[in-house]
C-alpha cells in the first residue's frame, strides 16, 4: 500500500512543443532506465520472460529517449518499456516528489466498458457534473475498456497523475459531453529528496494515514442470519482477522465483499484463508525463476468460520482477493457472485533503485519473482469467472443503488432492496 501512496504523488506537467531539451535530465533518465532494465533482468520469475524480447524494447525505450525533452518525458518511456512484458506486477516506480494529486473520481470496468463509480461531493469533478453512472467514453487519449483500465489506471494515477482531467462522458439516456475536471493538489515541504527530513516526513505519514482509511474493512450484521464484511484490501492484522471471524460465527451466513480490492500482503492472504476453511488447503505452485514452492496454508480447524460464504467480486478484484475467491470455487467453500476480476496475480517485490551522491534521487522497480498456479492453471491475464453473473446498471450507479449485494443478501435468506444494500457502505475518500 505505502508503494502506491509513495508513486502515486508525482505530477505530470504538460510539455510545451517548444521547451528545450535538457540534456541532464535526458541522461537521467537513460540511467534510470538501464537500472529498470538489469533490475527485471536479474529477478524476474521467467528468465525467458515468457517468450517477450525485453532486449529489443528497452534499446527502443533507449531511441525513444533522444526525443525526450526532460526528466518528465523520459519517466514516461521508462514505464513504456517495463509495460511491454505485460505483467500486472512488474512496474516501473517514478521518483516522488511533494505534491499530492487527488482527482475526486473513482472509475471501474463492469463486463468491457468503463464507468464512474464514485465522485467526491466536494471535489471539482462534482461541481462540473460528473456523477456516478457515467460511461467514460474518453480519458485524455485513451478509451477506456475493461482491458486498458489497469495500463490507464498506472499511467495516469502513478506515472502521470494529471492536476487537470479532460473527459468525454455520457450519463445514462443522455448524450455524450465533454467534461474538464481539475485534481486538488496538496503540496508538502520537500526537506531532502529522499524525505528524511522532519516536517516533510510527517506530512507524508499523514498522506499514508489518509490513504489507509481506504483500506479499512466495515462491517454490517443482519440478525443472527447474515453478516457483511467489506473488505476493500487485504491490509489487515491477524488479530482483527481473527476478531472478525469471531463474530461472523454468530451468523448462518457471510458475504464477504470483496469488490475493488486490489489485493495485498501473502501473509493476510494465508491468515484469510486459515480462517474459512476447515482442513489444510494446498493453493496452488509458486512458480520462481529457479525453483517451485507449494502454497500450503493450516487451518484453524474448529475456530474458522464455517457458515455459507458468498464472496463479491468485480473487475477491480485483483491478486489476493482473486486467489481467496478462486480457492473458495476450487474448494466448493463458497459461492462467488458479481463480475469477472482483473487478473492480476503474481508475488512482486519491489526493488529500490536511486541516483546521486549529495542530492538522491530514489525511485524503484516492482518485479514479479514468482507466479502462482492454482490447480487449473494461472489467473494471471484471465481472472475469476463468478458462479452467478450480477452485475449493476448505468441507473443503479447512478441511484446509488446495489443489486449485486442485495442479490447476495437474497441467497442467504435475507431481502433487502438494492437501495437499501446502496446505503449500507459509502464511497470512503482518503483525507489529506
Amino acid at each position: 500500500m505505502c508503494v502506491a501512496v509513495l508513486a502515486g504523488t508525482i505530477l505530470a506537467a504538460r510539455i510545451s512543443p517548444q521547451q528545450k531539451t535538457n540534456k541532464v535530465e535526458q541522461g537521467e533518465a537513460r540511467l534510470i532506465l538501464r537500472q529498470v532494465e538489469a533490475t527485471i533482468e536479474k529477478n524476474y520469475y521467467d528468465p525467458t520472460f515468457h517468450g517477450f524480447d525485453l532486449e529489443a524494447r528497452f534499446k527502443q525505450a533507449d531511441q525513444k529517449l533522444e526525443e525526450a525533452r526532460d526528466l518528465s518525458t523520459g519517466l514516461g518511456i521508462v514505464g513504456w518499456a517495463v509495460e511491454g512484458l505485460n505483467d500486472s506486477h512488474t512496474y516501473f516506480i517514478p521518483p516522488m516528489r511533494n505534491v499530492a494529486v487527488y482527482s475526486g473520481w473513482q472509475m471501474q470496468a463492469v463486463q468491457d466498458d468503463c464507468y464512474i463509480s464514485a465522485v467526491e461531493p466536494s471535489s471539482d469533478a462534482w461541481k462540473q457534473g460528473l456523477r456516478p453512472g457515467d460511461q467514460v467514453l474518453q480519458l485524455e487519449s485513451y478509451q477506456p475498456t475493461r482491458e486498458s483500465l489497469p495500463a490507464i489506471n498506472y499511467r495516469l494515477n502513478i506515472l502521470y497523475p494529471l492536476a487537470e482531467y479532460q473527459m468525454v462522458v455520457a450519463s445514462p439516456g443522455n448524450v455524450a459531453r465533454k467534461v474538464k475536471t481539475k485534481s486538488e493538489m496538496v503540496t508538502f515541504a520537500q526537506t531532502t529528496n529522499s524525505f528524511t527530513g522532519g516536517d516533510s516526513r510527517h506530512q507524508l505519514d499523514r498522506i499514508r494515514e489518509g490513504y489507509r482509511l481506504l483500506s479499512k474493512g466495515r462491517t454490517a450484521e443482519l440478525t443472527d442470519k447474515l453478516m457483511i464484511w467489506k473488505l476493500p484490501q487485504f491490509d489487515i492484522t491477524q488479530a482483527e482477522v481473527g476478531r472478525l471471524v469471531g463474530v461472523a460465527r454468530k451468523h448462518q451466513n457471510l458475504i464477504l465483499d470483496l469488490r475493488d480490492n486490489s489485493g495485498g500482503g501473502e501473509e493476510q492472504l494465508k491468515w484469510m484463508i486459515s480462517n474459512f476453511f476447515d482442513h489444510d488447503v494446498t493453493v496452488g505452485e509458486f512458480v520462481e525463476r529457479t525453483k517451485s514452492a507449494p502454497l500450503r496454508i493450516s487451518s484453524r480447524h474448529d475456530a474458522t468460520f464455517k457458515g455459507r460464504l458468498l464472496i463479491l467480486v468485480n473487475g477491480s478484484s485483483a491478486s489476493a482477493s482473486e486467489i481467496f475467491a478462486r480457492t473458495a470455487q476450487l474448494e466448493k467453500r463458497g459461492t462467488v457472485i458479481g463480475d469477472a476480476t482483473e487478473g492480476a496475480v503474481g508475488r512482486g517485490q519491489v526493488f529500490p533503485l536511486s541516483q546521486g551522491e549529495s542530492i538522491i534521487v530514489a525511485y524503484g522497480a516492482q518485479v514479479t519473482i514468482a507466479r502462482l498456479r492454482l490447480a487449473d492453471g494461472n489467473l494471471e491475464g484471465k481472472g475469476v469467472t463468478p458462479d452467478v453473473l450480477s452485475l449493476p446498471t448505468l441507473v443503479d450507479m447512478a441511484e446509488g443503488r446495489d443489486p449485486v449485494l442485495a442479490v447476495a443478501a437474497h441467497l442467504a435468506g435475507v431481502e433487502m432492496t438494492a437501495e437499501e444494500a446502496g446505503k449500507l457502505f459509502p464511497a470512503v475518500w482518503a483525507t489529506h
